[in-house]
């Protein structure tokens, strides 16, 4: 990214103030019309996109600069040339929209040529500005999308189609409220775009220490204490920032170098973290900006979303902390030292539970109370800013100093995550609009169903590795919109609820992350902690493994996402944690001591067992599990580890 200077420097700061204000204004008195709304806050990503993102990653470094380089890739300090004028035509096409919303969305198939050259600038730009940001990926889907759309009358068999004229595509993204001002663009303007500043506000004040302290205090008591403290900050962490790599960047770069310190390998490391980090979008109560998509979708409260991820995000947490602890004991990795734990007076502190407690407590507070989860994520905001900038005595140079902390943080936010995210968005609403209007959604389910009639299991598994394959090369929220545009009404066609089956994908979007070959987080993390990559990410899947199972359970027993009686969740959830549990000593060959291959056999199929509740199969469940802890109880034969998860010890 750019570091502006000078004139642009100033630019750079007028527009995320500018937008700062605005995304504050509309989230406490109430938002525009979404397409005025969408158009303008559109208008300020792809203007900040392009002059703090550089066309190549490398060419804009070369000093001195040709006059090539100059226009179309520009300076470390400048934008180039080319940036110049797409933030000019981003202003010319958002703002023509601005101006003639009322006549967009009233008229039907009147249109100037002109208006459909602005559609076609549009979806350039989009296109290139999410290439710029998050790869290559998005936009490479996108086209593979309009492809499909143009030219459906030469697929053959059932997922062919007339084919629609590149001139009514155009005219639907720009001129429809089903295109580029689409669901997906109304939602981060409107919602979406208050908890991305929410973020970098709560770390700038220190919230993020505080989970990292609370981490360290409460994990680093366990065996496995080091690899523990990065489950705890990473569950904390990750429902801030929504994002898998993201929180392996930030927590990875204490926890891998600790638990490397304490003498875990370093691909078990990398995989601990790369693991709790993907889980972290899947923790209440802000779990990245996919529940908010699915919360509208589904077109209930964001609230009851929250309450349906509890407890699959508890067991996958349990699952992960369960496999840290297997493995530490297994290889003799203790807890950590009385030196590196943070003492309770500084953790407990009363400026950093002030900070920490006032504003989450404002935004469940009003998040329980069914009101707009914009109103209870703005008033968050502002009583972190205020309790920052109040608590203690503070000169007139300390408060300046902490000024510039929240002035900073709100510009980092908007610039690398808010910018980012709403162009993403919306180049992703291009793919989702035509899915609708080429009736794929509907072929997708046709082709679901035929797979159901012979099997639903055999339908949800296909479903499946359809989303991880989404999920492997593009973010989690991407990978979950486009997924649940095309099998969202599928799988709730197969006589399953529309939270479970919305929570089925959103959960194996989640997992791509881990899952090779293209495993983001796990490539994070081996960029800090060093190792085999591969090897990383079978051990990450291993911790995860229980999190890969328990989709298929609450989607046939919905009590894991709090439908039904308290006594059935209650159970439901006990015997799946148990099932984690042993499913996690099995595959890390620990329990009460090393396991032989017979015991983790036991533990592995008693597991996989509790995973579907009933009489008979929790029966013969616990009855291997006793059997392999007789096994072990009675077993005098040490047992070597295994070479594949070894770690060096102290």
């Amino acid at each position: 990214m750019r570091e502006l200077r000078g004139f642009w420097k100033h630019i750079g700061i007028l527009l995320v103030g500018a937008w700062v204000v605005l995304v504050i204004y509309t989230s406490l008195v109430g938002a525009w019309h979404p397409v005025i709304q969408g158009s303008i806050f559109l208008n300020f990503a792809l203007a900040l996109v392009f002059l703090y993102t550089p066309m190549s990653k490398t060419k804009w470094r070369a000093e001195p600069p040709s006059f090539l380089n100059k226009f179309l890739f520009g300076r470390k300090d400048s934008p180039a040339v080319l940036d110049v004028f797409m933030v000019i035509a981003s202003i010319v096409v958002c703002g023509y929209v601005l101006l003639n919303w009322e006549e967009i969305t009233r008229q039907r198939w009147m249109y100037q040529p002109y208006e459909l050259v602005f559609s076609a600038i549009l979806g350039i730009m989009l296109l290139e500005g999410t290439r710029r940001t998050t790869g290559n990926i998005i936009p490479t889907l996108v086209l593979a999308f309009l492809a499909y759309a143009l030219f459906g009358s030469i697929i053959p068999g059932s997922f062919g189609h007339p084919g629609f004229p590149l001139l009514e595509v155009l005219y639907h993204y720009y001129m429809m409220t089903e295109g580029y001002w689409g669901m997906l663009t109304d939602l981060t303007s409107r919602v979406i775009a208050v908890f991305l500043l929410l973020g970098p506000i709560l770390f700038a004040t220190g919230v993020g220490d505080t989970f990292m302290n609370l981490a360290r205090f409460f994990g680093g008591r366990i065996s496995g204490g080091a690899g523990q403290i990065a489950v705890i900050s990473s569950a904390c962490f990750g429902t801030l920032s929504g994002s898998a790599v993201a929180n392996v960047a930030t927590t990875g770069t204490f926890t891998i170098p600790t638990m490397k310190k304490l003498g875990y390998r370093p691909e078990l490391a990398g995989a601990i973290e790369a693991s709790a980090s993907s889980g972290g979008q899947i923790m209440p109560p802000i779990m990245g900006v996919g529940a908010f998509v699915m919360a509208e979708m589904l077109g209930i409260p964001y609230l009851y979303v929250c309450v349906a991820a509890i407890i699959p995000a508890l067991i996958y947490f349990f699952g992960v902390g369960a496999g840290v602890f297997f493995a530490a004991k297994k290889y003799g990795l203790g807890k950590v030292p009385p030196e590196l734990m943070p003492k309770a007076r500084e953790v407990f502190a009363l400026g950093h539970m002030i900070n920490l407690l006032i504003p989450i407590g404002i935004l469940i507070y009003i998040l329980v109370l069914l009101l707009p989860p914009q109103l209870a994520a703005v008033m968050a905001l502002l009583a972190a800013i205020a309790t920052f900038l109040i608590v203690g005595l503070l000169s007139p140079g300390q408060l300046w100093k902490r000024i510039q902390t929240i002035g900073g943080a709100l510009s980092t936010g908007t610039i690398t995550a808010l910018a980012t995210l709403m162009v993403m968005a919306v180049c992703v609403q291009m793919a989702v609009s035509l899915v609708s209007l080429t009736g794929l959604a509907v072929k997708m389910s046709e082709a679901i169903m035929t797979l159901a009639g012979v099997n639903v299991l055999l339908a949800l598994v296909a479903t499946m590795v359809m989303i991880m394959i989404l999920g492997m090369g593009m973010p989690t929220t991407a990978a979950y919109i486009i997924g649940a545009a095309v099998l969202g009404s599928t799988l709730m066609g197969l006589e399953i609820k529309g939270i479970s089956a919305h929570m089925f994908i959103f959960y194996y979007s989640v997992l791509g992350n881990i899952s090779p070959p293209v495993c983001v987080a796990v490539y994070t993390a081996v960029t800090i902690s060093g190792g085999n990559w591969l090897r990383m990410a079978f051990i990450a899947m291993s911790l995860c493994m229980g999190a890969y199972l328990i989709p298929f359970t609450f989607v046939f027993y919905p009590a894991l996402l709090m439908q039904g009686e308290p006594i059935n969740i209650i159970y439901t959830t006990l015997t799946a944690m148990m099932g984690v549990l042993f499913l996690s000593a099995g595959l890390f060959g620990y329990f009460l001591k090393p396991t032989n291959i017979l015991e983790r056999l036991f533990f592995i199929a008693g597991g996989l067992l509790l995973f579907k509740p009933g009489l008979s199969t929790d029966f013969v469940g616990y009855a291997l599990i006793a059997t392999g802890i007789t096994m072990q109880k009675l077993r005098r034969t040490p047992v070597k580890p295994q070479p594949e998860f070894e770690v060096k010890t102290k």
